[in-house]
């Protein structure tokens, strides 16, 4: 991210925030060329009931498998969620960066809880030189609202960085579960985006879309370049995750309608060939093929397949590992067991529920199974063993 660059400086403060070192080392680089047609055309393909995208082949979603194998991001930790009330956000946004967007000059005019992109780059796009203790931890704090708003939690417009989020790194070394509340957060996006709720398109974690349609999907999938250099430190949590193997891509650029036509047709005749289920390996073999890849990606491997609520601030979004039991090497029973996920938690809504505030007590029963989901790893580990295709 070339245009708030990273600073060593901010290394020590960033590694007790949970959000490990080799997610922003990845995010600090130049994203890869994305494909927002192809995105478009499997989006119209997605099910808010079951969080599935539905195919020809079956279905197939992204889970937190590929959270951590894309991102390296945390599962375990809190669920992200806090009372989001924005009265007074400009003063403790002052408290805590030091400075924050004028009010409009005419009061009638509404004004987000943010800031804009082009405001914190003008801001603090520059690291000074000679800086104290106090001045790095600002920075760093900065840094980290603008990485996460841009690459995790970006709206459809992807304009604003909203106060919620650095609202979230008030305490930095508070242990969220950034990978759960990243892919809620997907998930909500894709829910949106399928019945074209908002403008502009989705949100959400784009790098992580991206990668899991090319490494399964034929549909779009670019021609690799060589990859860019990767810094190597003596830190190994700073290797690469399997994002990398995508660094640098071609570029689409045919006629957008003319092309999502095209993958709208291809979708339409996948077939169970051309797709993989399985592209980091099977079980003990999983990551191999990738020689870097950094060791972190496997650590939490016990908690891949947990059915359990996904929340990230207003949104809960179920996690139902169990439809896409191919994507982990398993029997897929079909029909797979229901849970609707869109006609109760989909109401739900910042948008059309500004009067909710506080939301840990609005979601207390969710964020509850979202703590003891954590207590499961070594079980659901045992029924893979248990249930491997041979």
């Amino acid at each position: 991210m070339k245009d708030m660059p990273y600073d060593e400086r901010y290394m020590e403060h960033i590694e007790p925030t949970g959000l490990f070192l080799l997610f922003i080392t990845l995010v600090s680089r130049r994203p890869p060329n994305m494909n927002a047609v192809a995105i478009t055309a499997l989006v119209d393909r997605w099910r808010p009931e079951t969080h599935t995208f539905h195919l020809r082949v079956g279905e197939m979603t992204p889970t937190l498998q590929d959270v951590f194998m894309i991102l390296g991001l945390p599962i375990q930790g809190e669920a992200l969620r806090m009372n989001i009330a924005s009265d007074g956000w400009r003063e403790q946004m002052e408290r805590l960066i030091g400075m924050a967007p004028l009010e409009p000059a005419n009061k009638k005019d509404i004004a987000p809880a943010g800031a804009n992109y082009k405001w914190i780059k003008s801001n603090f796009g520059e690291f000074p030189e000679g800086a104290n203790g106090d001045t790095v931890w600002t920075y760093t704090r900065v840094y980290l609202w603008y990485v996460i708003s841009r690459n995790l939690f970006a709206n459809s417009v992807g304009k604003l960085a909203h106060w919620c989020w650095l609202k979230a790194l008030t305490k930095l070394e508070h242990q969220w579960s950034w990978g759960r509340a990243a892919l809620a957060y997907l998930y909500r996006q894709l829910d949106e985006g399928c019945r074209g709720i908002g403008v502009g398109g989705i949100g959400g974690c784009m790098l992580l879309h991206s990668v899991w349609i090319w490494e399964r999907l034929p549909v779009g999938r670019p021609k690799r370049y060589k990859k860019r250099p990767w810094a190597h430190f003596e830190n190994l949590n700073r290797e690469p995750t399997w994002a990398y193997l995508w660094d640098h891509v071609s570029e689409m650029t045919n006629d957008p309608i003319v092309m999502y036509k095209h993958y709208t047709e291809e979708l339409d005749t996948l077939t169970s060939e051309q797709v993989d289920c399985e592209p980091y390996g099977s079980f003990d073999h999983i990551g191999s093929a990738m020689r870097n890849l950094n060791p972190k990606c496997l650590e939490e491997s016990g908690f891949w397949r947990m059915r359990c609520p996904l929340i990230c601030m207003s949104a809960v979004e179920y996690h139902q590992p169990h439809r896409v039991m191919r994507q982990f090497g398993l029997y897929q029973h079909c029909p797979p067991q229901w849970q609707d996920t869109d006609r109760v938690l989909h109401r739900l809504d910042r948008k059309q529920h500004r009067k909710i505030q506080n939301w840990p007590d609005h979601h207390r029963n969710h964020v509850t199974a979202f703590a003891h989901s954590l207590d499961e790893p070594t079980e659901i580990k045992k029924t893979a063993e248990e249930c491997e295709i041979v």
